[in-house]
């Protein structure tokens, strides 16, 4: 990896830290749902700071550059992310539902007592 590609990494992978850990300490994220950014701004912060490590990595699994791996892995770990906010968005939705139909029942039962 070129010198200049690994000090563009470190500086993203820091600012995307220190990015991250301003919405937090601002309130405007959860920890829980920020941790996983988080592990990724290490993660690219350790292939940048360590490629020769990953290239290895790569080679072993039939890659032939570490950047292939690093976006093969990168667009799972997404994939999987919004799959998993999908799921939440769903979990939301038919819970709004079911609250929707219960404050109907009760404002019926509500007008029917008067």
């Amino acid at each position: 990896m070129p010198m200049q590609l690994r000090i563009i990494a470190v500086i993203l992978a820091v600012l995307f830290f220190v990015y991250t850990t301003r919405l937090v300490r601002r309130d405007k994220a959860e920890i829980r749902h920020m941790l996983k950014w988080l592990v990724l701004a290490l993660i690219i912060l350790l292939g940048s700071l360590f490629p020769e490590a990953g290239s290895n990595i790569a080679h072993l699994l039939g890659i032939q550059t570490l950047t292939s791996l690093a976006l093969f892995i990168l667009v799972g770990l997404l994939l999987i992310i919004s799959l998993k906010y999908q799921m939440s968005l769903i979990s939301a939705e038919k819970q709004i539902k079911n609250l929707i139909q219960e404050i109907s029942l009760l404002k019926k039962r509500v007008e029917d007592d008067k």
